[in-house]
C-alpha cells in the first residue's frame, strides 16, 4: 500500500482520531462488561468490543504499512476493573446507544475524507456495526422499560386546503 498510493493527511487524521476513540471505548466496554449482571447487556457490549477491536487492529496495520507512528491510545492500564459500579442497570447500554448516535455522523464525515479503498472499508464497516448496535441497544432499552417512546399524536384522517386568505 505504501508504494502504490501513500495515505493522505486527511486519512491519517481521521484514522488517528478513530484509533484514539476506539481504544478508549474498548476500555469503557471492558469495565461495563465486568460490572454488568445482565447477560443480554453483556452480549451487546461483548459483540461491540469484538468488532471495535478488529477495526483498531486494521487501523494499526495501515499505519504500520504506511510508516505512520501508531497512536498511544488507551490500554488496560487506563481502566480499573476493580472500581465499584457507580450506576444503575441500563446506564451502560444507554451510554453505548448515545455513543452510536454520535458515531453515525462521524463515520459519514470520515468517509468523505477517505480516498483509499482500505480506509473507506473501515468507515463502511464501522457504520454497519454502529447501526446494528444502535438498534440492539434501542430494543434492549425499550424492553427493559428504560427508554420511553416519544409522545403519540392524533393522526390526521383527511387533508384540507386553505381557500380564503382573508380569514
Amino acid at each position: 500500500m505504501k508504494d502504490k498510493n501513500p495515505i493522505s493527511s486527511s486519512e491519517v487524521g481521521t484514522l488517528w482520531l478513530t484509533y484514539q476513540e476506539k481504544t478508549m471505548i474498548l476500555r469503557v466496554l471492558e469495565y461495563f462488561i465486568e460490572k454488568s449482571d445482565d447477560q443480554q447487556a453483556k452480549n451487546i457490549m461483548g459483540g461491540l468490543w469484538q468488532q471495535l477491536s478488529y477495526y483498531v487492529t486494521k487501523i494499526k496495520k495501515i499505519f504500520q504499512e504506511q510508516g505512520v507512528a501508531i497512536p498511544i491510545g488507551f490500554n488496560q492500564e487506563d481502566v480499573n476493573l476493580e472500581a465499584p459500579k457507580l450506576y444503575d442497570n441500563g446506564f451502560d447500554i444507554m451510554f453505548i446507544r448515545i455513543l452510536k448516535e454520535i458515531s453515525m455522523g462521524m463515520y459519514t464525515l470520515n468517509m468523505n475524507m477517505a480516498y483509499q479503498d482500505e480506509v473507506m472499508e473501515i468507515y463502511e464497516g464501522l457504520t454497519s456495526v454502529t447501526q446494528k448496535v444502535y438498534k440492539l441497544s434501542t430494543l434492549y432499552l425499550l424492553e427493559k422499560g428504560i427508554l420511553t417512546l416519544p409522545p403519540k399524536v392524533t393522526m390526521p384522517t383527511s387533508t384540507a386546503f386553505i381557500k380564503n386568505k382573508a380569514i
